[in-house]
């Protein structure tokens, strides 16, 4: 839990963003189906599914749904700096001349300290032209504010404090942001969930990606002062089998007020500056000795699947403890099926998972395509129409297939689509 309550992601719908023409959504909501039901997260009357897995093509548009909800948590927790022309982060579909010019759509319901809520916008790369927020106090929503046309706001008598911040915000920034930003509790608790209770892990790959690798050090740099996570990564290389058996992580400050250009091209004061060390322990057995001995080894030489592990280890632990909703593009780089499959059961146990801890992820590995692993209401297809070019999200549970049914050999066979078709050959 984040301070001890629960927050989790409900459901997202998005529509005009990149390959996403028409309205698209997924849902956390598990259906009646009587499966897995130790699997379930129970928030008050809801029951809550804590994985989804998102499956299909590639170029079908699976990175893009990943790509919109994180396109709309930064607005949400950065929109508050944004000056008054900077551009918003929305791409709409292209093939279309009406879409082209049109606006996105985006909606969110969640739970953050036990209070569900519905939030969404609507917005172009100029302007904000909708925004709402509701609380869910009963089975019917209450408005805690509704902005349409740009700059024209409603609020109920209970909120009608939020008033006092409408002068305060720009047509490019989100009211929800601009409230809470001056202090406004009605608003307060919503956001803090976009702030601290999602994050979506788009792209890691690091090869000879300098910024990545330089990006994953500070992350473990910012947990390596908490022991526990040591000792969850500890036990995660252990279920891993990589053979290493601890890690030396250390780091210096080699400038304290460095300065970076930012994307406006002004000076930005990024603070501190600092250099990493980080060799992973080997236990080798000395054949003079027969006894097993430290070996050291530089961490950049460890494999691509060892260097993600670092990078997933605090994350899945951080979700664990406090009880977030983690999202990762394409799990299955560089880490073997078992491996995958073993941080998936991580959330899928609740004698693990205690928190109501989320993970979304998209992948490619049909060896996870399994009823045993999952209910059929957390397996999700993306599938692009050749001739729209338009990207579309539905369930397997859409299909009912049988609980005994090979679902993987039915998807390999094409029988729920958003499958490749591969040619027999190149002829030139």
């Amino acid at each position: 839990y984040i301070n001890g309550e629960k927050c989790m992601l409900l459901q997202f719908s998005v529509s005009n963003f990149k390959s996403i023409k028409d309205e698209v959504f997924f849902t956390a909501f598990a259906n009646n189906r009587n499966e897995h039901k130790d699997n379930l997260i129970i928030a008050n009357k809801d029951k809550i599914l804590p994985t989804l897995a998102f499956y299909g093509a590639n170029a079908a548009g699976k990175s893009n749904i990943l790509h919109a909800l994180s396109a709309a948590i930064n607005f949400v927790r950065y929109s508050n700096i944004y000056q008054i022309n900077t551009k918003l982060p929305f791409l709409p579909f292209a093939f279309d001349e009406k879409f082209k010019n049109g606006k996105t759509k985006m909606d969110f319901m969640f739970i953050h300290n036990e209070k569900k809520y519905a939030y969404g916008f609507v917005a172009d790369i100029n302007k904000v032209y909708e925004e709402y927020l509701y609380e869910y106090k009963t089975s019917k929503p209450s408005m805690i504010f509704k902005r349409k046309d740009v700059n024209k706001y409603s609020f109920p008598k209970v909120h009608n404090s939020l008033s006092e911040y409408v002068d305060k915000n720009t047509d490019n920034k989100l009211f929800l942001s601009t409230a809470t930003t001056w202090n406004s509790e009605a608003t307060k608790n919503a956001y803090l969930w976009f702030a601290e209770g999602i994050d979506v892990c788009e792209n890691i790959a690091f090869g000879n990606s300098f910024q990545n690798y330089q990006g994953f050090l500070m992350y473990l740099d910012k947990y390596n002062d908490n022991p526990e996570i040591k000792n969850f990564m500890k036990s995660l290389l252990k279920e891993a089998d990589v053979n290493i058996s601890d890690y030396e992580f250390n780091s210096e400050v080699v400038a304290t007020n460095a300065q970076v250009l930012n994307q406006n091209g002004q000076l930005e004061n990024i603070g501190k500056i600092k250099r990493f060390y980080v060799n992973t322990i080997h236990k080798i057995k000395n054949n003079k000795t027969n006894k097993l001995e430290n070996h050291l080894l530089d961490f950049k030489f460890e494999s691509n699947g060892t260097k993600l592990l670092f990078f997933y280890g605090p994350l899945i632990m951080d979700a664990l403890t406090r009880g977030r909703t983690i999202i990762i593009d394409e799990i299955h780089n560089s880490l073997h099926t078992s491996l995958a499959q073993y941080l998936i059961n991580l959330f899928n146990d609740k004698n693990i998972n205690k928190n109501g801890a989320q993970l979304i992820f998209t992948t490619h590995d049909t060896n996870l395509l399994d009823l045993d692993i999952f209910r059929r209401d957390q397996i999700y297809f993306v599938e692009k129409d050749t001739e729209t070019g338009a990207s579309d999200v539905y369930s397997l549970a859409d299909f009912s297939p049988r609980k005994s049914e090979n679902i993987r050999k039915g998807y390999l066979q094409g029988r729920y689509g958003a499958m490749p078709f591969v040619g027999d050959g190149i002829k030139w």
